[in-house]
């Protein structure tokens, strides 16, 4: 569990024309909230906008069950700095992920035990407090992750679930996050656990669904099979989020980037990584009512929203899906 972040552990409704709309938010710091007028957030702004976002939610003829509430709102916003047309597209793409791939956004649950299993395992955790620029750090540690025993859907999910408890919190829907991912013992046999499909669907909805302010990326010991795989997903991503890429020959190099005390013990911090994801498991423990009230969003999915989620935006040349397959097959 990060300190100095403001949770909720309410159950919103997701009831697109409540009777009463939800504008409890906790209290912002100076830091915050200069983050925030940066993003184009006034008082003004931020009441005008919330108002025309939950009337184009109540009109909108396919969206069914959506949360109206302000954190989840102001998520959006602050991604798209208070673009309506790129936050209505980012919430419409959202809410087609989660009712397009119920297998992966669904059923964020603690006690469900292969999510369970791999908070145990600490294969995913965030870091005991906010970096010196205010964001969430989430660590991943490639050995909670067993190509026997594991899966991709549920890590998939054990990565969702971090986002939907940090995203819509004050702090880091103003001031962003950073992933870390030691990959040391991500091989071909995770690797092939993905198909060409899956890496376009999930990199598509990355670049167009993922209410996030995701200020960057970290890959530590990388196996070259990963870096060749990565490589051809980098292809896949938005520019934006390709610049915030960092790959890291050595630990000496992550810790000029990334605060090493703040880091688990295993990485040259303090902390083990056990303890920091046994604190995170209590947090979830706390979320999991509101998470799974998210299973209760839902959009219908026309045909022209099938075919997005289907084939992807994204694309792959020949020659990047050849490379692919010889990898597959080697």
């Amino acid at each position: 569990m990060t300190k100095e972040v403001g949770f909720y552990f309410t159950v919103p409704s997701a009831e697109k024309v409540p009777d009463e709309y939800d504008d409890t938010v906790h209290e912002m710091n100076d830091f915050c909230r200069n983050i925030a007028k940066q993003l184009g957030e006034t008082d003004f702004t931020r009441k005008q906008s919330l108002q025309q976002l939950r009337e184009w939610i109540a009109k909108h003829p396919h969206i069914k069950r959506c949360r109206t509430d302000a954190p989840f709102l102001l998520r959006f916003l602050r991604t798209k700095k208070y673009s309506f047309i790129n936050t209505a597209k980012t919430l419409e793409s959202y809410l087609t992920a989660k009712s397009k791939h119920r297998e992966w956004f669904n059923n964020l649950d603690i006690d469900d035990p292969p999510i369970a299993d791999l908070v145990n395992a600490s294969y995913l955790f965030p870091l005991p407090r906010l970096d010196s620029e205010g964001r969430a750090v989430f660590f991943s540690c490639s050995s909670g992750f067993n190509p026997n025993k594991n899966t991709i859907i549920s890590a998939i999910k054990t990565i969702c679930m971090m986002g939907e408890i940090y995203y819509e919190t004050q702090e880091i829907s103003c001031a962003g996050c950073v992933w870390i991912f030691d990959m040391e013992n991500i091989d071909m046999n995770v690797l092939g656990m993905l198909t060409i499909q899956d890496i376009r669907t999930l990199a598509d909805i990355v670049n167009t669904a993922a209410a996030a302010r995701i200020r960057e990326l970290h890959f530590i010991n990388t196996p070259a099979v990963s870096r060749a795989i990565a490589n051809l997903v980098l292809q896949l991503m938005s520019e934006k989020i390709r610049n915030r890429v960092f790959c890291h020959s050595s630990l000496e190099d992550l810790h000029s980037k990334v605060d090493k005390s703040m880091l688990p013990k295993e990485f040259g911090g303090e902390i083990p990584a056990s303890e920091m994801a046994a604190n995170y498991k209590v947090l979830c423990k706390k979320m999991r009512k509101r998470l799974l009230g998210l299973d209760e969003l839902e959009i219908e999915l026309t045909s022209n929203q099938n075919d997005i989620w289907t084939n992807g935006s994204g694309k792959l040349d020949d020659g990047a899906i050849g490379s692919f397959r010889k990898l597959q097959v080697d």
